[in-house]
């Protein structure tokens, strides 16, 4: 730059120094500078893509020579099945509690955020900053919040940012930008627009395009209004600068040990001694200027409390080591074979169009002038044929020369550059899925897909670390609300679209409580700002991780050894990337009790019919071997006979088989009524009134008669000299107290 040039450029960064500007205008300039190398190189990158590979020098040396420009595009398909495979091959944000507590709100966060990423149309954004990536190697998203003015109320979203309106901070050396003191994001916008969202500076808006519009400028001035005014298009570079800075903050310590903001502090905190003392700390802070040339639009803290950039990049190959380096993507280093196979074939379409007419010798009395006019015209026309003078080719005065032989060399060279397509970039014919030998056993076309995935790896992980940097945005961190907690403080129901149809997820409810120590107690359900959270990216592996491979182990051991399959089921299912699979294990182990309780309750209904099948066998056998008597008291229980008359017989028949037992059994049972007798007579009215039968009588039961004959009986069989029962043996035996038929 010449000396009075940036004498002059010096003197107009004082005076914008002075205004406030100055900085940002000269941090602007730097990234513009700096970044100005990786625009040129990207935007040849896209043209490749699209199919724009000569340069207009080219084209004008082709049409000299009368050579057509032909492209034969192979990048293009690449970049489509590396789009195609992102597209198939999603990620979804996962959410992990740190406690029991905070379970429940996993579910409610995962679900907002895929109605923030639905309603913003994420995935189509996603996409095209993947391409962005992929092409040009960096790509952005902006993480925002915007009210919409029909409704008042306001929508977080996540949307893909146009890579060349980008400028970072040149001094940033991390990948991920992470270390970057500023970043810009510019676009050009005319004075109509400018003045519709910032009124209040309609004045030095329309005086800053007057002096674009009026004034002769010099060589200083007009490079640095190229910067700033697209003259032709009456438009200025409108920027907004995020820029990070460092404030002092007082903190209280209570007594309790934590820290508190001054303008949290009470004056009853004051009162109660629990102030301990005041401490002062510097926090990192972010803030955003919005300007255009040497007009101040906005200079104000961000809006957004995170403490981050909004600004996410997603790159392709770039280690960050500074210097020379500028991202690059998948196209930077197929654009050499593909200027090859361009001029390979214009080389072939050159060589055959020559060997096709290889020409001659014509001697100058061989034709008439208007003969040989005619000839060159239309002398390589298929099927023409051409006037001579006589004795022309008799006399051999027109010689052909012979047609040479393709050389081989040319069409070999441009197989591999094709070739080298496919090894550059790692986009195979597996995963393209052409060129497949109908031979190839799934395991090698199984491997030859996993080393085109594993060239691909690095650019999916820098999408998932982006996804996540997003996520991070959208609900901040400890002490650092995100945009949802920030924004999205009222009482709403949100309609999700999940797996199963149409969810709805209530935030923010206000519960209130009746305590009785406490009082009045206002809870809040799903509340959006509370919880700890692990924010995980849910990865759907595109190949056989090892993981995997221990899956499908496990499935060909059930399917080729007769492995129980339902033994290791919820092992396959952790092993697997299926979704829902929590629920899936949930739903089975539920059937699996289902079945174990129905085959117990199987079982046991099994026993007892085989119990009472038993049963009936004895009772069938005892009926038969019984005396007629008890016969006649069996049936009369069954319900075949009179009770009454029965217990009659069966009296008759006890006391002339067994008198001496009966009339012993009698005798106790009188005596033990006369001792219950006089112990009621002693008791109050009330208990006599309660222990009384309702008829006065001691009730006769058949069964304890059909009980004491059958034994009677059956130690009659068994025992006839055993000696005699006692008294209380007999009387329990009356009572019912033997086992039952």
């Amino acid at each position: 730059m010449p000396e009075e040039v940036y004498q002059q450029t010096s003197e107009l960064d004082r005076l914008y120094q002075r205004r406030g500007i100055g900085q940002y205008r000269r941090w602007f300039r730097d990234a513009v500078d700096y970044w100005r190398k990786w625009q040129d190189e990207a935007r040849e990158d896209y043209d490749f893509v699209e199919g724009r590979q000569w340069t207009k020098a080219e084209l004008l040396r082709f049409r000299e020579t009368m050579r057509p420009a032909i492209t034969i595009n192979r990048i293009r398909p690449l970049l489509n099945v590396l789009g195609g495979w992102q597209r198939l091959n999603r990620f979804d944000v996962e959410f992990c509690p740190r406690s029991e507590d905070d379970a429940q709100l996993c579910q409610v966060r995962k679900g907002v955020t895929k109605y923030i990423l639905d309603r913003c149309d994420y995935n189509t954004h996603e996409s095209a900053a993947f391409m962005d990536g992929a092409i040009g190697g960096l790509g952005w998203f902006f993480v925002g919040y915007e009210i919409d003015e029909e409704s008042g109320d306001g929508e977080a979203y996540v949307r893909r940012e146009d890579p060349f309106s980008i400028y970072v901070d040149p001094e940033a050396h991390k990948a991920d930008f992470s270390d970057a003191k500023y970043i810009f994001r510019a676009k050009w916008t005319d004075k109509d627009e400018l003045k519709s969202v910032y009124p209040e500076h309609a004045n030095e808006i329309d005086a800053q395009f007057a002096i674009y519009d009026t004034a002769e400028r010099q060589n200083a001035a007009r490079r640095d209004e190229l910067l700033w005014y697209k003259r032709e298009l009456q438009k200025v570079r409108l920027v907004e600068c995020w820029y990070k800075t460092r404030e002092t903050k007082t903190l209280f310590t209570l007594a309790t040990g934590e820290d508190v903001a001054a303008e949290e502090v009470t004056p009853e905190m004051f009162l109660q001694g629990l102030i301990v003392a005041p401490k002062i700390i510097t926090l990192p802070a972010v803030k955003v200027c919005v300007f255009f040339d040497n007009v101040v639009l906005e200079d104000m803290d961000s809006p957004y409390q995170h403490g981050e950039f909004p600004l996410v990049p997603l790159t392709c190959h770039y280690f960050g080591i500074g210097g020379d380096e500028i991202p690059a993507g998948f196209v930077r280093d197929l654009k050499d074979p593909q200027r090859e196979i361009n001029k390979r074939r214009i080389q072939q379409l050159d060589i055959l169009n020559k060997i096709g007419n290889g020409g001659g010798w014509v001697e100058d009395d061989a034709m008439t002038e208007k003969q040989f006019a005619e000839f060159e015209r239309r002398g390589a026309i298929p099927g023409h044929f051409q006037r001579v003078r006589p004795m022309a080719l008799s006399q051999q005065k027109i010689l052909e020369r012979p047609i040479g032989q393709y050389p081989a060399g040319v069409a070999q060279a441009e197989a591999q550059a094709t070739a080298d397509l496919t090894a550059i970039s790692g986009i195979n014919e597996a995963l393209m899925g052409v060129d497949i030998p109908s031979g190839s056993s799934g395991r090698a076309i199984e491997l030859k897909t996993k080393q085109a995935i594993t060239h691909l790896a690095v650019m999916f992980d820098n999408l998932r670390a982006a996804k996540k940097k997003i996520a991070n945005l959208l609900w901040g961190r400890r002490g650092h609300a995100g945009v949802v907690p920030q924004f999205y403080t009222a009482d709403k129901v949100y309609r999700v679209e999940g797996v199963n149809g149409q969810q709805f997820i209530r935030v923010n409810q206000q519960v209130v409580e009746q305590d009785p120590i406490a009082g009045v107690v206002v809870h809040t359900l799903n509340d959006l700002s509370h919880g700890e959270f692990d924010i995980v990216i849910a990865d759907v592996e595109a190949s056989t991780t090892q993981r995997q491979a221990q899956m499908w182990g496990l499935v060909d051991a059930v399917s080729r050894l007769g492995v129980p399959g339902d033994l290791v089921f919820d092992i396959i299912l952790d092993l697997s990337d299926i979704p829902q699979k929590e629920e899936i294990k949930q739903r089975w182990q539920q059937r699996q009790e289902s079945q174990a309780k129905a085959a117990q309750d199987e079982m046991q209904l099994k026993l007892q019919l085989e119990e009472i099948k038993n049963q009936d066998s004895r009772q069938i056998i005892n009926f038969r071997d019984a005396p007629p008597p008890l016969q006649l008291a069996m049936m009369a229980k069954a319900g075949y006979i009179d009770p009454q008359v029965v217990e009659r017989v069966l009296q008759s028949w006890l006391q002339a088989t067994f008198p001496q037992e009966v009339s012993e059994v009698q005798a106790e049972a009188q005596a033990q009524a006369e001792a219950q007798a006089q112990m009621q007579a002693e008791m109050p009215p009330e208990l006599q009134a309660q222990m009384q039968s309702p008829d006065g009588q001691s009730p006769a039961d058949l069964d304890q008669m059909l009980a004491l004959a059958q034994m009677l009986e059956g130690q009659k069989q068994t025992q006839p000299q055993a000696p005699p029962r006692t008294q209380a043996a007999t009387e329990s035996l009356i009572r019912g107290m033997t086992p039952a038929m």
